[in-house]
């Protein structure tokens, strides 16, 4: 209850049925996540993971507790959603549905390589409980390293405009 209470709270409601203009809903399923030390996550798009319903579906990143950049934080490749040199991306891999297409999650391992390729500057900071990033489905995001001798603990919510086609995948009563 006290999870939920974070991420269905008003607050964000609130910030969402104004950034949207009207009101606003979100995935039954919300994706916890525990990364152990040495642990980091991969370079991805959202898209490919949940891209069926709404084309204004956007990501809110919730760290729960402290979390210095040395404890696994999340990372966006500023500009991969817009930037020109992105666009090859966007139209092949952006496009994929990897429980359809059966592609890859991960656009390769190497953040950096991508950044050298593409453009872009990877960004990241220290968070502090009550912080949040939220980003649309083709921001190109990863993790830093888990450096750190702790778990860190986030969750990903995403939230869309009411009104608007839902990805079946992620709500009911199974999803």
């Amino acid at each position: 209850p006290d999870v939920q209470s974070v991420l269905e709270g008003d607050e964000l409601f609130k910030f969402f049925r104004n950034f949207f203009g009207g009101d606003t809903r979100t995935f039954d399923y919300k994706w916890l996540r525990f990364v152990r030390p040495d642990g980091w996550s991969g370079p991805h798009f959202d898209f490919v993971y949940m891209g069926r319903g709404s084309k204004q579906l956007h990501t809110c990143w919730v760290p729960f507790g402290d979390v210095p950049a040395t404890m696994g934080t999340l990372t966006v490749l500023v500009g991969s959603h817009n930037l020109p040199s992105f666009a090859p991306i966007r139209d092949t891999y952006g496009k994929t549905d990897v429980d359809k297409d059966g592609t890859p999650g991960h656009f390769g391992r190497d953040p950096l390589e991508i950044s050298d390729k593409y453009g872009g500057e990877w960004k990241t900071a220290d968070f502090e409980i009550g912080d949040v990033i939220i980003f649309t489905m083709h921001t190109m995001h990863t993790s830093t390293k888990n450096l750190s001798d702790r778990w860190r603990i986030s969750c990903d919510i995403r939230f869309q405009p009411a009104e608007h086609p839902i990805d079946e995948r992620w709500v009911g009563k199974n999803p």
